[in-house]
C-alpha cells in the first residue's frame, strides 16, 4: 500500500528537479547568448575605432541611438507595416501552396516520379534572376512584392510537404489499405501526423526566407517598405539609420521564428525524442 504513493512521490520529485534543471539552463543559455552579442559589438566597436573598417562606418553608440530615434519615427513604422503585410502574405500563400503541392506529390509516386526534376531545379533557381520577368508582367507594386516572396519563400515547405509525405511506413499504408480506411480518417490520422513535423521545418524557414525576400525587394525596385527606408538611408549617408533598419528586419525575422518553434514545441510536443 505504501509503494503507490512512494513512487508517486519519487516520481513527482524527479519531474520538479527536471523542471528546476530546465530552468536553470534557459538561464544559463540566456546569458551565453548575451555575452556573445556583447562579444560581437565589443569586437565591431574596436574594429571602428581602429580604422579597419571604411570612414563610413557608424560605431556602436551611434547604431543605438539610431534605433531609438527610429522607434518614434511614424515613417518608420508605416514602412515596418507595409513590409510586414508583403512578407506575411507571401508567405501564407507559400505555405498553403506548398503543402498542399507537397502532400500530393509525396503521396502519389507517379507525380512524384514525374515532378522531382522540377522540384530540384525550382529550389535551386536563383528566384532574383526572375524580377525583372514578375516587374515587366505587374510592375514595381505590392503584388510583385508578394509574387516574389512566394516565389522565394513555397520551396522550403514544399519540399519538407514532399519528405513527410515519403516517411509512411509501407506497412501502414498497406494496413490503411486492406482495412479500407476511409480517406479523410487515412490524412487525419496517417498522413498528417507524419508529414507535420516536417512541414514544421519548412514553415519556418520559408517564414525568414519571405521578410529576406521582401527586403531584398523593396531595396532594388524601390517598392514602399524597409528596404526602401534603407536605400535612402544610404542614399543620404545615414548609414546609422540603415543598420538599425537592418536590425529591426532582423529583429523581425527572429521573432517570427521564435515565436513559430514556440508554437512547434507546443502542437508537437509528442514528436520530441529524448535523449536518455
Amino acid at each position: 500500500m505504501t509503494t503507490l504513493p512512494t513512487t508517486q512521490s519519487a516520481t513527482a520529485a524527479t519531474g520538479a528537479s527536471a523542471a528546476r534543471a530546465t530552468r536553470r539552463f534557459d538561464w544559463s543559455l540566456l546569458l551565453q547568448r548575451l555575452l556573445a552579442l556583447a562579444v560581437i559589438l565589443g569586437l565591431f566597436q574596436l574594429l571602428v575605432l581602429s580604422g579597419l573598417l571604411p570612414s563610413i562606418t557608424p560605431d556602436v553608440p551611434a547604431i543605438l541611438t539610431a534605433i531609438v530615434t527610429t522607434l518614434g519615427a511614424p515613417m518608420f513604422w508605416g514602412a515596418l507595416g507595409q513590409t510586414i503585410t508583403a512578407a506575411t502574405t507571401g508567405w501564407l500563400i507559400s505555405v498553403v501552396v506548398g503543402v498542399v503541392l507537397g502532400l500530393l506529390i509525396g503521396t502519389i509516386r507517379p507525380l512524384d516520379r514525374s515532378t522531382s526534376l522540377v522540384v530540384e531545379f525550382g529550389r535551386a533557381f536563383p528566384t532574383i534572376a526572375l524580377m525583372p520577368v514578375v516587374m515587366l508582367l505587374l510592375g514595381a507594386t505590392t503584388n510583385m512584392e508578394i509574387t516574389m516572396v512566394v516565389l522565394s519563400a513555397v520551396w522550403p515547405v514544399l519540399v519538407q510537404a514532399i519528405l513527410g509525405s515519403r516517411r509512411l511506413d509501407p506497412t501502414i499504408v498497406d494496413t490503411t489499405r486492406i482495412f479500407r480506411i476511409p480517406r479523410t480518417l487515412w490524412f487525419r490520422r496517417v498522413l498528417l501526423p507524419a508529414a507535420l513535423p516536417f512541414i514544421a521545418t519548412g514553415v519556418r524557414i520559408s517564414a525568414s526566407i519571405s521578410i529576406l525576400a521582401a527586403v531584398g525587394v523593396e531595396v532594388l525596385t524601390q517598392v514602399p517598405g524597409l528596404g526602401r527606408l534603407i536605400t535612402l538611408a544610404q542614399e543620404a549617408q545615414r548609414w546609422d539609420l540603415a543598420f538599425a533598419y537592418l536590425f529591426f528586419a532582423g529583429l523581425f525575422g527572429w521573432g517570427i521564428a521564435s515565436l513559430l518553434a514556440w508554437l512547434e514545441g507546443r502542437m508537437l510536443a509528442w514528436n520530441r525524442q529524448s535523449d536518455d
